[in-house]
């Protein structure tokens, strides 16, 4: 409950914290507003609306803050104080922006040099939603700014951009070519050219910034044979300020030190080889592409008499949200065990960890592949200690998660002590926790700014957190499964970033393949995400940013066979094989009800099926969302229909039935109906056997 304080005001109650406000169409049809469920508002298209406080509100900056969810986003727009409203006395607030989850938004209403005008009442935001575009909002308050709250943050220090092009464009007259870490030991082979004299072996741990003059932290001399080759074997656990440090979790370069100081000689490496506890545990084998998004068990309430839902659709795959911030704490509680980790000690959640157990064993239990998606709270929005130190400190409140602080040796330490808990629970030979067989690193991250945010980045600089993101989860995940992969999720827009502050997946994809060229390959693979163009428009095969071009703006069901040819291309294979690709995130939206809504709904979904039974590299489809919900931007985009649907709660669309079928031998008749719907006369047509213009 708010603590309210209550002053005298022209009459009115005056509240000093948030006030709440009430939206009513000033201007508008009024089909195109209205109230979904008590304070969530549906605007379709262009409008004037009315924000009344429940009661008046003291002078001083005022802030304007909601929760938006929007496709799209809205332009920047005008609110005016009154009545009478006004031009003289408008504010231009900034543009809502492009989201697809609930997304803060918070605009200063007047600084203090543009006080609000005497006796108004209410605000009108005049709302320049684009036609044919729906805008969501909830939580929407006045309050009171906060000290600096608008002031120029200062940033967590990072490696210039130039620096990192230019380490990653630059050749070198030595290498580390191969490092192999054994239980007890670190084994590192390499070879320089030329003069030799002055090379020295530098251990650079993980949270250790590309151009930090006290990168080096050890240096180990080195001998040459005639050809210029060494072999060089240190101990794998070493003393680092009082601290056990694991050197798994390093970095290794080669360093020539003369009178000037020390200076890079080569390109930095990470570990190859990991010794296994299980070195036998069996890769994941889905007996088809099927699988559902975001699943975890007991969503659907059970049906007497009706199979669960994974066994009624057949599910070969499902992914899983982990709040990963969720699992420990740094100080003991009544549920919490403690945990080792370099030489710290912090506390895991047995209640929170147990309760993912239940979802992992029943996934266990069919022999399904799960792909647990790591979230981290978003610091800015989160008060909780573990979320402070987990989280990147310049993540700004507009992002839904964060990416983790890998460039601080208390938050990469707290990282790595919680991958090791999940790697170590999740991956026993016992099972008796159930299993994870892949890892997919955050979300989205090409559009960090929403879904990863590190704060306002370059391309490159995002990736290099990133890229120790997924160094880390692979190092670590080794140890316990030598078939787990860390996967990089991405959206749909391809070669076009899509939206402000935005990188592209295609520019995401390239830069981590350059980072891993220099630094030495590692098995990650891909997690796509090739929703239609337009999430509200289930018809596909009419999206035209989807060309069967590299240069493609969006890869969507129509095109995806350019994700395949990228992902086949010679840079991008690891030791000489295509990486998996697995489409996590997908689904089709029906805009409501009707006959042919849900048909194209179904026909969406038939043709992306068709599609990848023909793309070997993609090995999985990840329905999403399985269930419709009231909460996400007016979409319908599930299987099923609301929990809530008057006299048909969580009722099986065409899309569940056709779904149902897929993989079996009733596949290509329920199938069959879709094809008038595309305007096709057999699935033939729609693979692309042409030449994918580079």
């Amino acid at each position: 409950m708010i603590h309210r304080l209550l002053l005298a005001f022209t009459g009115f109650t005056v509240f000093a914290c948030a006030q709440p406000l009430k939206l009513t169409r000033f201007d508008g049809p009024a089909p195109a507003f209205r109230e979904e469920v008590a304070g969530v508002y549906q605007i379709d298209g262009p409008m004037s609306l009315l924000a009344t406080p429940e009661a008046a509100v003291a002078d001083g900056p005022l802030v304007l803050e909601f929760e938006a969810f929007c496709v799209g986003g809205v332009p920047a727009f005008a609110v005016l104080p009154g009545p009478p409203y006004q031009a003289e006395t408008h504010r231009r607030l900034a543009a809502i922006g492009h989201s697809e989850t609930w997304t803060p938004y918070a605009a200063r209403l007047n600084p203090p040099d543009k006080p609000m005008p005497p006796g108004w009442k209410s605000l009108r935001l005049d709302l320049p939603i684009p036609a044919g575009k729906s805008l969501q909002l909830r939580n929407l308050k006045l309050r009171a700014e906060r000290p600096g709250e608008f002031d120029a943050k200062s940033a967590a220090r990072s490696t210039p951009p130039e620096f990192i092009e230019a380490y990653l464009s630059g050749k070198s007259p030595a290498s580390i070519d191969r490092i192999s870490v054994t239980n007890d030991t670190i084994t590192l082979t390499g070879k320089a050219d030329g003069h030799r004299d002055g090379i020295f072996l530098a251990e650079i741990p993980m949270e250790r910034l590309m151009d930090d003059p006290e990168r080096f932290e050890t240096l180990d001399a080195i001998t040459f044979d005639d050809a210029g080759r060494f072999t060089l074997t240190l101990p794998r656990i070493r003393d680092r300020n009082g601290l056990r440090h694991d050197r798994l979790l390093s970095r290794w370069q080669l360093v020539r030190v003369s009178e000037t100081g020390r200076a890079a000689h080569s390109h930095s490496r990470y570990a190859d080889d990991i010794v296994c506890r299980s070195p036998d545990l069996p890769a994941a084998k889905p007996s088809n592409k099927k699988g559902l998004g975001g699943w975890h068990a007991g969503r659907l309430p059970a049906t007497p008499g009706e199979p669960d839902e994974l066994d009624a659709l057949g599910i070969s795959a499902v992914t899983v949200n982990v709040m990963i911030h969720s699992l420990v704490s740094l100080t003991p509680g009544a549920h919490t065990t403690p945990i080792q980790w370099q030489g710290r000690t912090y506390h895991s959640r047995e209640d929170v960890l147990a309760n993912l157990d239940r979802s992992f064993l029943e996934a266990a239990k069919r022999n399904i592949m799960v792909s647990a998606i790591l979230l981290v709270a978003n610091p800015a929005r989160d008060g909780n200690p573990v979320v402070k130190r987990l989280g990147h400190p310049d993540a700004h409140p507009e992002g839904t998660f964060a990416m983790p602080n890998v460039t601080d040796p208390e938050g990469l330490a707290l990282y790595g002590a919680i991958l090791n808990l999940m790697a170590e629970r999740w991956s026993r030979p016992d099972g008796k926790h159930g299993r994870v067989h892949h890892w997919i690193m955050h979300n989205e991250v090409d559009a960090g700014w929403v879904w990863t945010n590190a704060g306002e980045k370059p391309a490159i600089v995002y990736m290099d957190l990133l890229h120790r993101s997924m160094r880390l989860m692979d190092l670590i995940g080794r140890q316990y499964d030598p078939n787990g992969k860390p996967f990089l999720s991405l959206t749909h827009h391809w070669a076009h970033a899509g939206e402000k502050r935005w990188f592209g997946s295609k520019t995401m994809v390239d830069l981590l393949v350059r980072f891993s060229q220099t630094e030495g390959d590692f098995p990650w693979a891909l997690a796509y995400h090739p929703y239609p163009q337009n999430l509200f428009n289930p018809r596909t095969w009419e999206d035209g940013q989807a060309t069967f071009s590299f240069q493609s703006a969006k890869i969507t069901p129509k095109n995806l066979e350019v994700l395949d040819a990228y992902m086949r291309q010679p840079a991008l294979l690891h030791q000489g094989k295509v990486r998996p690709v697995h489409l996590s995130e997908n689904g089709f939206n029906s805009k409501d009800y009707t006959e042919k809504e849900l048909a194209d709904q179904a026909a969406g979904m038939a043709l992306a099926w068709k599609k990848i039974q023909s793309l070997s590299s993609i090995e999985s489809w990840q329905y999403h969302n399985w269930i419709d919900n009231r909460h996400e931007g007016g979409l319908k985009i599930g299987l099923r229909k609301f929990p809530d649907e008057p006299g048909d709660p969580h009722g099986k669309k065409p899309i569940w039935h056709l779904y149902h079928a897929l993989a079996t031998e009733n596949e290509d008749a329920a199938c069959a109906p879709y094809l008038p719907v595309i305007g096709i006369t057999k699935w033939e047509e729609i693979l692309h056997r042409g030449e994918i213009e580079r």
